[in-house]
């Protein structure tokens, strides 16, 4: 029987059919996916958590929390690779305290033993992990917290004179 190019394409269509049969049925491990992912989920909690106790909502004022805050500081997380590795180091830091305290993970804990926590960064050694990022999410929390015209409303505050303005620059305000 001559070999010929279209029993060649047939044997290695049937054998690619067969290979690509065999890979659908092997089994797959989809457990660590699954503990992956929640420890990632516990993560993020963690993280919107600590943002969340570093400026917390009251009675007149909304918080980090209600205005996306932890969304904003997220964003710059991923375009620094610095701010990345440091918050990868301080959210392990962050779920070893909260462990340590009982809980599963910084998220769970009751507001107190957040505040606990948050101190103990804040006490913690300069240039130590958890002092780098308490310093730095708080910085990037207050920024973006009263960048935000809704955290204003009970704050007496207007806004910026900009666009509107100064009517002439030339004399200094609250002069006529």
């Amino acid at each position: 029987m001559p070999v010929t190019r279209r029993r060649l394409l047939a044997v290695f269509g049937s054998s690619l059919i067969a290979v690509l049969a065999a890979w659908w049925s092997w089994p797959r491990k989809a457990e660590p996916r699954k503990v992956e992912s929640t420890a990632a989920a516990r993560k993020e909690a963690g993280f919107r958590a600590w943002i969340d106790t570093l400026v917390p909502a009251e009675a007149d004022f909304p918080g980090a929390a209600a205005l996306g805050v932890a969304e904003r500081i997220r964003e710059l997380i991923g375009e620094q690779p610095a701010y990345a590795a440091l918050t990868r180091a301080a959210l392990e830091w962050l779920d070893e305290r909260a462990r340590a305290q009982g809980g599963d993970g910084f998220a769970a804990l009751a507001d107190e033993d957040r505040q606990a926590i948050v101190s103990a960064a804040a006490a913690s050694a300069p240039g130590s992990t958890p002092r780098t990022f308490f310093q730095a999410t708080l910085d990037d929390a207050l920024f973006h917290t009263y960048a935000d015209e809704r955290a204003w409303l009970n704050l007496g505050y207007a806004g910026p004179p900009q666009p509107i303005g100064f009517p002439d620059p030339q004399r200094p305000p609250g002069k006529a």
